[in-house]
């Protein structure tokens, strides 16, 4: 049993209790399969998950709102003792039960210095491997496929960046960039051989002089020409750093293991990536691919729902991965579709109420003419990448979904007309998309929105729209507004738009919509839309039409005419 042979290897490094959260060395969100290290513990296959493995007794289970149906199906109780993060955290767990002197450990390459900071309290003991490698005999990773991403699609030259932020450092030799989306951005490169994500593996350094070290663990799949850009072995990043004073560093990603190792020439700790809001806030040229993208893409998605809605008219079989197996191929016909943003979320009636279910053999469900269906997927393009939502009535919804649904849509249509002044935080307008479900006694349990990069993670920071988010909306920035409403075991309903923040005038900004789909008008109450919330979904049903309407072929084109008619 793998728990108890865990716990084998806990006793002879002396200790009581063992962290273990889901990433890899490179603080991914999206973590391969082959380092999938959690769910091989645990079973579960979520995104977001801490456990503590106990020496003797329960193990202990954290995730957050998104993935508590999800921890439900596939952790197993009688191993583990499942919380909440809303609500409580393993640092509280251990404070209360963890006995005076006994030994906590972790993996110093999962880790950052922020996450590690929660635990200092504790006696902690970073072991020199990571534990569960010496159990799991893996497949090996994907070789990278490093190239270098065109100013065509960047619009900036990488020296240029590299330039500026240079310019910044004040009296830092170098600035180690242990954030992997950074170091694709700063020096203009992405790994073609990725499963949704495409950032390169990797460490940067940045030199006072603009220069920079990049450091992969193949060089030989590392196809660039970047002046100024010397690329090297992983294994020689180390020796390297020890060779530098004054150097920074982001609490936010460098790993503990190498921290540890260099904490004497760090002069500067930041909190974040020097590149974070640099990267965030696109410029007119990744906007204007963002746009391209998302049409292509809202040509790709129309297609799919049309197809879906007259496959289930004409009585045939289509289950959930029947239809997320579709998506994936309408995508695949638009120019510059490279593959998938992230794992397409495709739930008939209970299973859209998992938010971030995943359809598998065991769980499909055919999508029979009576319900709910939810489909959110995305997709990376040379010149974007793209993130939608749509909730679909599958025959005749009730009285309860349309108006759950409405609810929903009035959240999404308040935040979607909001001006504000530039700089306002993401965590300000949250409310907005909730206020409506909030007089009802109604909420969800995951964040309003998330950043988008460009051509990047479909997750991106520092921005969000989110309750504790309190970084600041500047022009550029690309956002998801996604407010939902989810019924355990019966349905789930989210609307899904990516926008971005414009600038205004006397100082102040709004969003602008990407996505070119058109909500499905079956599932509102018109009654309970004012005015001007009806006139916002009859612009925006303009807007798609206008949008890619002559991409489509007749009887698409048909259907799109009849769901973009005025409310």
């Amino acid at each position: 049993m793998r728990l108890r042979d865990f716990r084998v290897i806990m006793e002879a490094h002396g200790l009581e209790a063992f962290l273990l959260q889901n990433t890899d060395e490179y603080q991914s969100e999206q973590v391969p399969d082959n380092l999938q290290r959690v769910r091989w513990l645990s079973g579960f296959s979520g995104s977001n998950a801490m456990l503590i493995v106990c020496r003797r007794g329960k193990n202990k289970f954290y995730t957050d709102g998104r993935y508590a149906l999800q921890a439900d199906i596939e952790v197993d109780k009688d191993y583990f003792d499942v919380y909440d993060l809303s609500k409580t955290s393993p640092a509280d767990w251990l404070s209360e039960n963890l006995p005076d002197g006994k030994v906590v450990g972790y993996d110093g390459e999962l880790f950052s210095l922020r996450q590690i900071k929660k635990y200092e309290k504790f006696c902690l003991k970073m072991l020199p491997f990571i534990a569960i490698d010496q159990m799991w005999h893996r497949c090996k990773a994907v070789p990278q496929q490093i190239v270098e991403h065109s100013i065509e699609f960047t619009g900036l030259a990488s020296c240029d960046k590299r330039a500026t932020l240079a310019s910044n450092m004040g009296d830092c030799e170098a600035v180690l960039i242990t954030d992997t989306d950074a170091i694709s951005w700063l020096l203009n490169i992405r790994n073609l051989a990725f499963k949704y994500n495409p950032t390169v593996l990797s460490r940067a350094i940045l030199y006072c002089d603009g220069s920079a070290d990049l450091f992969v663990a193949d060089v030989a799949g590392v196809k660039i020409e970047n002046p100024g850009v010397n690329v090297r072995p992983m294994d020689e990043l180390l020796n390297v750093l020890k060779g530098l004073n004054n150097l920074a560093v982001d609490e936010a990603t460098i790993p503990m293991s190498i921290f540890c190792e260099i904490k004497d020439r760090v002069s500067s700790i930041g909190r974040e990536s020097p590149c974070s809001v640099a990267k965030a806030t696109k410029n007119a040229t990744e906007i204007a691919g963002m746009k391209k993208a998302h049409i292509r893409d809202g040509v790709a998605i129309v297609n799919f729902l049309y197809w879906l809605e007259n496959k289930i008219a004409c009585g045939e079989t289509v289950t959930e991965l029947d239809a997320s197996h579709k998506v994936s191929e309408f995508r695949g016909q638009q120019e510059m579709f490279l593959g998938e943003s992230f794992e397409t979320i495709s739930g008939y009636r209970g299973n859209g109420a998992i938010v971030h279910y995943r359809a598998s053999e065991s769980s499909n469900k055919v999508i029979e003419p009576d319900g709910l269906y939810l489909v959110d997927s995305g997709g990376q393009y040379c010149d974007g990448t793209t993130d939608i939502t749509r909730t679909v009535a599958v025959g005749s919804p009730t009285i309860e979904e349309m108006t759950n649904f409405t609810l929903v849509l009035k959240g999404f249509i308040s935040l979607a007309r909001a001006v504000f002044p530039e700089g306002t935080a993401g965590g300000s307008l949250d409310v907005l998309a909730r206020q409506h479900l909030w007089r009802e006694g109604l909420d969800y349990g995951h964040s309003t929105g998330h950043g988008v990069g460009s051509f990047l993670s479909v997750h991106e920071g520092p921005q969000a729209i989110a309750l504790r988010n309190t970084v600041g909306l500047l022009p550029g920035m690309v956002l998801s507004n996604e407010p939902g409403y989810y019924k355990q075991g019966a349905y789930g309903i989210r609307v899904e738009n990516l926008m971005y923040v414009e600038r205004g005038s006397d100082g102040f900004c709004k969003f602008q919509q990407l996505t070119c789909v058109p909500i499905d008008k079956k599932m509102i109450m018109r009654n309970m839309l004012s005015d001007e919330e009806r006139e916002f979904i009859d612009r925006y049903h303009s807007f798609v039409y206008e949008s890619i309407a002559s991409r489509l072929d007749g009887q698409v084109k048909s259907w799109l005419d009849d769901a973009c008619k005025r409310l």
